[in-house]
């Protein structure tokens, strides 16, 4: 995977449009629920095997998790490190 910039101008862009659409996206775990949603969807219409979908939704899956732990782990112990804020994998 390609190194992608998370910055909070992001976040809150992607926040804000989820807003729009439903009010009640304002709540994180509603928010995070359309997030779920979206994914499936898009994966449901990528032209792949149903088979090698469920390998992408697992990877994709497992790169959620090591952001969350990552982000998790920054945040309990704030880093000097310049790239704060962009997401590298391991």
């Amino acid at each position: 995977m390609s190194t992608i910039n998370l910055t909070d101008e992001l976040l809150s862009s992607v926040q804000e449009a989820l807003q729009r659409n439903d009010e009640q996206a304002g709540d994180a775990g509603i928010g995070i629920q359309y997030l779920a949603a979206i994914i499936g969807i898009m994966l449901a219409r990528f032209p792949l095997q149903d088979s090698q979908r469920d390998e992408v939704l697992q990877q994709l899956f497992q790169f959620s998790q090591q952001v969350m732990q990552d982000h998790s782990n920054a945040q309990k112990s704030p880093s000097s490190d310049p790239a704060f804020g962009i997401w590298k994998p391991e």
